[in-house]
C-alpha cells in the first residue's frame, strides 16, 4: 500500500491545512502535495516492517509501592505566606487577568 500522487490531492492538502489553520498559497499547491505524498510514502514504508524484526521489548520493571497512608497538610500555613489578606475564609489574591490595562 504505497501513497502515490492520487491518495494525497490537492484537496487533501487543503483539508489537512485547514485542520492546521494554515494558509497554503495556491501557488505552492503542488509544492505541499508532493511533500505530504513523500511523507504518506515514508509511513507506508515502515509499517510494511514486520513486528519481528524489532524483537520482543523487554518487560518493564515494577513499579515500586509505597503505603498511601493520610498525612497532615500544612494547607493554612501556605494560604497565610501565599494569601495573608482573607475574606469570609478564603484567601484574597490580586487580580491578574481583566485589570483594564
Amino acid at each position: 500500500m504505497s501513497a502515490d500522487r492520487r491518495t494525497v490531492t490537492p484537496e487533501v492538502v487543503r483539508k489537512v491545512a485547514e485542520l492546521a489553520r494554515l494558509k497554503v498559497p495556491e501557488s505552492e499547491l503542488s509544492i505541499w502535495t508532493d511533500q505530504l505524498a513523500r511523507i504518506v510514502s515514508y509511513i507506508d514504508q515502515i509499517a510494511q516492517i514486520p513486528e519481528q524484526e524489532f524483537g520482543r521489548p523487554p518487560e518493564p520493571s515494577a513499579t515500586p509501592v509505597r503505603p498511601d497512608e493520610a498525612q497532615a497538610g500544612q494547607g493554612f500555613q501556605a494560604l497565610e505566606q501565599n494569601a495573608p489578606r482573607r475574606f469570609e475564609g478564603f484567601g484574597v489574591v490580586p487580580r491578574v487577568i481583566g485589570s483594564g490595562q
